[in-house]
C-alpha cells in the first residue's frame, strides 16, 4: 500500500498556523481604496483574511492591523470569495523587510489565557462596532 501524495495545500502549509481573531484592513490602488476583514490565521509566510462580501482585490496589496499599528504587504494566493489567502512579499515597496515575524512574534509570546483576554477583547470592540454600523443604517 502506497502513501497518498500530499495535496498543494498541505504541502504549502509547513510553517504551524496560529488561528486569531485580528481586525484587519486592506489597502489597495494606491491606498484609495479600502477594505475591513478579520485576520484568522497567521504563519510567518501568509495569513487567511476573512471578509463580510466577496471583494476584488489586485494580485498585491497592503495588510494593516490596526490594534497592532502593523503593516504588510503580501500577495494573493487563492480566493474563495469571503476567504482569500495571501502571503507576505519578502520585502516591502521600499525594499524593507516585511513585518510577518513580528507579527507573528507577539502572538507566539502570549500564554493561551493571555491570547484568550485580548480575543475576548477584541471580540467585544468589534460588537461594538457592528452595532454602531447598525445604528447608523437605522
Amino acid at each position: 500500500m502506497s502513501v497518498p501524495e500530499p495535496t498543494d495545500m498541505e504541502e504549502r502549509r509547513h510553517l504551524p498556523r496560529h488561528r486569531t481573531f485580528l481586525q484587519g484592513r486592506v489597502f489597495y490602488n494606491n491606498r484609495h481604496q479600502s477594505a475591513d476583514c478579520i485576520i484568522r490565521e497567521l504563519t510567518d509566510d501568509g495569513a487567511r483574511l476573512s471578509f463580510t462580501d466577496p471583494v476584488a482585490l489586485p494580485h498585491a496589496f497592503e495588510l494593516h492591523i490596526p490594534n497592532r499599528d502593523q503593516t504588510a504587504r503580501v500577495e494573493t494566493e487563492w480566493n474563495h470569495g469571503t476567504e482569500i489567502g495571501v502571503s507576505f512579499a519578502k520585502t516591502d515597496a521600499h525594499g524593507a523587510a516585511t513585518i510577518a515575524p513580528a507579527i507573528n512574534a507577539a502572538t507566539n509570546e502570549q500564554s493561551p489565557l493571555e491570547r484568550i483576554e485580548k480575543l475576548e477583547k477584541e471580540l467585544a470592540a468589534l460588537r461594538r462596532r457592528i452595532s454602531e454600523i447598525e445604528m447608523k443604517s437605522s
